[in-house]
């Protein structure tokens, strides 16, 4: 009786190669004149087994020789390892590239379950742990390492649940060394971190050679007399401060060259109000929501405009000797940063060298709008 199914699968197989179109249940049933129950029968065994294909035409099912290449055909022609494992963990076949991670011949493996033995990656209880349960997907173990000669190798590797010639299942499992990517990457690694430090470290000296102007400047106004001169060089070293914070706040951030601009605002508020040896609460900020960032650029053409602005507002109001208040506010909206300076003092002085210097950061550096409020201004960009 085996001999009789052999005969009838070699038979249908025949058929289909000499009939590339397809063939139908009813067509197989009429050649070889074996009833359409016993003929469906066949077909499913050898669609199982991966030897045909159906495709639906209008209102049949046409079966066609498969084109597929067999697994166990295959194998050979990845640059990775591969190994092919039956339901209970036995190894049914591997190529080359595994055989020669081992350093053992392929008669050693074949028959043998990976819990039996000691087999390099595939006896470990990480990939023994990961195999697919009936019903899962791919599973995949991204980086399983091992020591080879005081060296450490690394491998990716994707178990694949499988049917193999014969309807049989299992598991396809490939391994992938990335012990070269890995060192890449972190070759890359270590010359971006190295570059940060760098980074920091010029960041940290720029800020202390504008500290250091800052100071010099200072000095100068302590043994000047005259006033014209003396308020020409603080509003200089306020500018210079401006930058020095930018240039502190780099120098302690994680990710260079991004400023948080509501601790950029608090400590210029604050470097502000010790020039002008202000009261608290004469200058606030506020930041609204979930904060605002800026690249270094972008962080330094504010601050560069909130000193300016903030200082018109001060010297107007220490000229009239009256009690103030400045709000500085940066928020983003839906379009774009929104920077607004108000105070009851200052924006209805002529304009001068600071404003000319807003306009100019304004919209050569920030791309932006400028406009004079009734108690204050605003900078879109």
């Amino acid at each position: 009786m085996h001999d009789d199914h052999e005969e009838y699968l070699k038979t249908i197989l025949e058929l289909f190669r000499r009939e590339p179109r397809g063939l139908s249940i009813s067509d197989i049933s009429r050649e070889i004149g074996l009833n359409r129950n016993s003929v469906s029968k066949y077909v499913n065994m050898l669609t199982i087994a991966g030897k045909i294909e159906m495709k639906v035409v209008g209102p049949a099912k046409v079966y066609f020789l498969s084109e597929r290449i067999p697994v166990s055909a295959m194998i050979e022609f990845s640059s990775d390892g591969i190994v092919l494992l039956d339901d209970g963990l036995r190894i049914v076949n591997a190529n080359d590239r595994y055989l020669s991670l081992i350093n053992r011949p392929k008669n050693e493996i074949v028959g043998v379950s990976i819990k039996d033995t000691d087999l390099l990656l595939l006896s470990s209880d990480i990939f023994i742990t990961s195999v697919p349960r009936y019903g899962e997907g791919e599973k995949r173990i991204d980086d399983l390492l091992f020591m080879d000669g005081g060296e450490i190798r690394h491998f990716s590797i994707k178990i694949l649940p499988a049917v193999f010639e014969g309807g049989k299942a299992g598991f396809v499992v490939i391994i992938e060394e990335t012990t070269e990517r890995w060192r890449t990457e972190e070759t890359i690694r270590s010359a971006l971190s190295e570059k940060e430090t760098l980074l920091r470290e010029l960041h940290l000296r720029v800020k202390n050679n504008l500290q250091l102007i800052a100071s010099l400047i200072n000095l100068q106004m302590m043994e000047n007399s005259d006033d014209s001169i003396s308020h020409a060089l603080r509003e200089a070293q306020n500018r210079i401060l401006s930058l020095s914070i930018v240039h502190e706040l780099l120098y302690a951030r994680e990710v260079i060259g991004v400023v948080d601009m509501d601790d950029y605002l608090f400590l210029l508020a604050a470097e502000l109000k010790r020039s002008f040896d202000l009261p608290d609460g004469s200058i606030s900020h506020s930041v609204p929501g979930d904060g605002v960032t800026l690249d270094t650029d972008h962080a330094i053409a504010v601050g560069l405009i909130v000193n300016e602005l903030t200082t018109i507002a001060i010297e107007a109001a220490l000229r009239d000797n009256s009690p103030f208040t400045v709000e500085i506010t940066l928020e983003e909206r839906g379009d774009g940063h929104h920077l607004t300076v108000r105070s009851q003092y200052g924006h209805h002085t002529p304009e001068g060298l600071a404003i000319t210097l807003v306009r100019t950061l304004v919209n050569k550096e920030l791309g932006g709008g400028f406009e004079i409020l009734p108690d204050g201004w605003e900078v879109v960009f």
